[in-house]
């Protein structure tokens, strides 16, 4: 690995965080600051571009693929890398796809060490940042079947998934926005780090994020409106089951007072002892019942 490392060719590091212990002996050939071998140690680093004039430091965050449910949960994964003018040194917080796509095109030659360590890194982030597509498409077929249950059968569960799904996509919107300054900035010219050329690649993951951090910015609208939808929903059958109970209420009224004036304690009440008088109570009440239902009807109450 020494002969490599002092060779000057274009070569390509990959590790694991738990991996840095055994390179420690070849720090003094390898590029880095202390301290951005210290931060790239820590797998809870957020999104960040040092420059140190012969070499790149950047974190980004990739989704955690094993973990496919992005609609329940939103697991990242830390990339360090380090970029020289000849050498790329990535260390991952774990097993990453976008890393593993690339390493397996450069082990079939469909890409070359010989692109330079700015054409693998653009290869990387490329994939890193199209990975979050898919997802993003699940999330917002995910919030249209929850806002069509928010309207037609409004439960406390959904509101449950509706605020999981907000608090998730916040935090992927910070993450589209952090990692859009980075892009930003790495597709700029920069003397023998990143070559003229490979300049266009970058701004098209540039291009890839922006449109990320719009689709995020949709989803939180469409959030905010399935809220709304379904507090709407609760409020409307609240009134509706109001309105149900009011009806009940004001028919059962009168009818109340009724029978509360022929249960009175009294021998002497017009008609009490007549023998048709407990039917034409009975029916009175009926016909009033249905009155009053015609009425709230007409009035458009029901």
């Amino acid at each position: 690995m020494e002969a490599v490392l002092r060779s000057g060719h274009t070569y390509w590091l990959d590790m694991e965080i738990a991996d840095i212990p055994a390179i420690l002996p070849y720090q003094a050939l390898l590029p880095g600051h202390p301290l951005s071998w210290e931060d790239a140690g820590k797998p809870t680093q957020r999104p960040k571009l040092e420059e140190h004039g012969d070499h790149f430091f950047l974190v980004m965050r990739g989704l955690d693929t094993a973990r496919h449910r992005l609609a329940e949960q939103l697991h990242t994964l830390q990339l360090a890398c380090f970029l020289t003018s000849n050498c790329l040194i990535t260390i991952r917080s774990g097993p990453m796809a976008s890393v593993a796509g690339v390493r397996e095109r450069v082990e079939k030659e469909l890409l070359r060490l010989e692109a330079g360590p700015d054409g693998l890194l653009h290869a990387i982030l490329d994939d890193l940042v199209d990975r979050y597509g898919p997802h993003v498409e699940e999330w917002e077929a995910e919030m249209d079947r929850l806002l069509k249950e928010a309207m037609d059968r409004p439960r406390q569960l959904i509101m449950g998934h509706i605020l999981s799904i907000r608090k998730h996509m916040l935090l992927l919107r910070r993450l589209a926005f952090n990692q859009r300054e980075i892009l930003t900035l790495l597709a700029r010219e920069r003397a023998g780090l990143i070559q003229p050329h490979w300049l266009p690649y970058f701004r098209d993951v540039l291009d890839h994020l922006t449109s990320l951090v719009e689709a995020s910015e949709t989803l939180r609208d469409s959030v905010s409106i399935a809220v709304d939808v379904y507090l709407n929903s609760v409020n409307n059958r609240l009134n509706e089951v109001m309105k149900v109970l009011t009806v009940i209420s004001s028919v059962m009224l009168p009818l109340t007072l009724v029978t509360g004036i022929f249960g009175m304690n009294f021998d002497r009440i017009p008609g009490l002892h007549h023998p048709s008088a407990f039917f034409v109570v009975i029916g009175g009440m009926i016909l009033l019942a249905v009155g009053m239902l015609i009425i709230f009807k007409r009035s458009r109450w029901l």
